[in-house]
């Protein structure tokens, strides 16, 4: 296993965590490299060693994916399309230098990167929690059988486990293995550029550079790309958003139009002892004033309570945060999420609002554990309350979900199902009260 380049996240003084491209064999991981869990991907419930492909490299040097599925030690297929095995037997981990296999099998095939990253990472999300789950490896995912290129899956990756490591998901490092040269020769480059761009984000923390210089030469850069090839979306966004607050902390001065220079003198006739009068202009003409621009209402520093729900449930859920602002009219609630645009930056503008927010509440529902958006919502929500230690989520049970994932069952909840309107409007009321 050779590692050809890594980006290092600072968390903070004692804490950092790394993302390493490498090269070889994920059925022959080297002691250097082990692995907690080993990703994979399949079609729902199939498991065929069809050459080429790491089930069938598995299943050649004695583990059977197949026998393996049989005794899931989590499945999580119909929320989230994956499931977690047991552990290797003592002699297997020794062998092989990795734990458990994580097998990713989504529903629906699809080539568009965002999708399929956002679905790997709440995988992974799902089960980073435990403290034995600190290293992950995995191929470039969807660039195998569903073709996706790699100057396409590999920013999305990264892009994903930045933001996700810096927010201090509980990951040590995430290994990104090619398998040949020809993967490497294509990969490489990519993942340099990547690694610029994440280093000329740091630069303008560390204030070794501008925002505005950084957000320059972070175009600039865009020249050196493949075609087709896309720049870390969170990232950049980042170093736009740090060169637009500079802009508001330091704004240039405004322009001021140098003045009218005044009307040319006749000085042909030189008889003339007298200077041309100059005629003032007229005050009775009105001056056009410049338009003040619209402003947009502003955005809160802070909200009392972040609402995660299922869109079934939007009637039970609006009359809940309404019967709240009868109450107390001055209650802040992040609720509608109608202006965020789906994609890439989807996470990052979630993450921002929750981690504004005092309390987060999440309506639990079999339709919220089968939505990606609320698993969105929930793990942003999971991951700031595991660093800050203190508890900001607030469940509620809307309707009884027989199949409820583990990791959002274990919080105490307030029993409203199923849609019981008067028991939401109490918890309503104890809420603000």
């Amino acid at each position: 296993m050779q590692l050809l380049d890594q980006i290092t996240i600072n968390r903070n003084a004692n804490n950092i965590a790394q993302i390493q491209l490498l090269q070889g064999d994920l059925t022959a991981i080297s002691k250097e490299h082990a692995t907690d869990i080993l990703i994979l991907s399949a079609y729902p419930g199939s498991y065929v060693p069809v050459p080429r492909t790491l089930i069938a490299a598995l299943y050649n040097k004695g583990i059977d994916v197949a026998e393996m599925a049989r005794h899931k030690a989590v499945d999580l297929r119909d929320q989230l399309g994956c499931w977690l095995s047991e552990p290797l037997s003592e002699q297997q981990q020794e062998q092989f230098n990795f734990k458990r296999i994580l097998c990713f099998e989504p529903w629906a095939q699809t080539n568009d990167q965002a999708s399929v990253v956002g679905n790997i990472f709440r995988c992974i999300n799902t089960f980073a929690f435990n403290e034995h789950n600190n290293v992950i490896a995995m191929p470039v995912l969807a660039s195998g059988k569903q073709r996706v290129p790699f100057e396409k899956m590999l920013p999305a990756m990264l892009d994903a486990s930045i933001f996700w490591l810096e927010g201090g998901l509980p990951i040590t490092c995430i290994k990104l293995v090619l398998f040949s040269d020809e993967q490497a020769a294509i990969a490489l480059p990519v993942f340099t550029r990547a690694k610029q761009q994440n280093e000329l984000k740091q630069s303008v923390r560390n204030g070794n550079i501008t925002g505005t210089d950084a957000l320059k030469m972070l175009e600039t850069k865009k020249s050196e790309q493949l075609p087709g090839e896309d720049s870390l979306q969170i990232v950049s966004s980042e170093i736009k958003e740090m060169a637009e607050k500079e802009q508001e902390r330091n704004p240039l001065p405004p322009f001021v139009p140098p003045p009218a220079p005044f009307p040319a003198q006749d000085i042909s006739n030189k008889k003339s002892k007298q200077p041309l009068p100059i005629t003032p202009p007229d005050a009775s003409i009105p001056r056009k004033e410049a338009a003040m621009p619209a402003t947009a209402d502003p955005v809160p520093n802070e909200y009392d309570y972040f609402v995660s729900y299922a869109h079934k449930h939007t009637e039970e859920v609006d009359a809940f945060v309404k019967s709240m602002q009868a109450r107390n009219k001055n209650i802040c609630v992040f609720y509608d999420k109608s202006s965020i645009p789906a994609g890439g930056l989807w996470i990052k503008q979630i993450s921002d609002a929750i981690q504004k927010s005092k309390k987060v509440l999440i309506f639990l529902s079999p339709d919220y554990s089968a939505s990606m958006v609320c698993w969105d919502e929930f793990q942003c929500a999971k991951l700031i309350e595991y660093n800050s230690k203190k508890q900001i989520i607030q469940t509620i049970y809307l309707y009884n979900d027989a199949a409820m994932p583990p990791i959002m069952g274990i919080y105490s909840w307030a029993d409203c199902r199923e849609g019981d309107k008067e028991k939401l409007e109490k918890m309503a009321i104890s809420l603000v009260s």
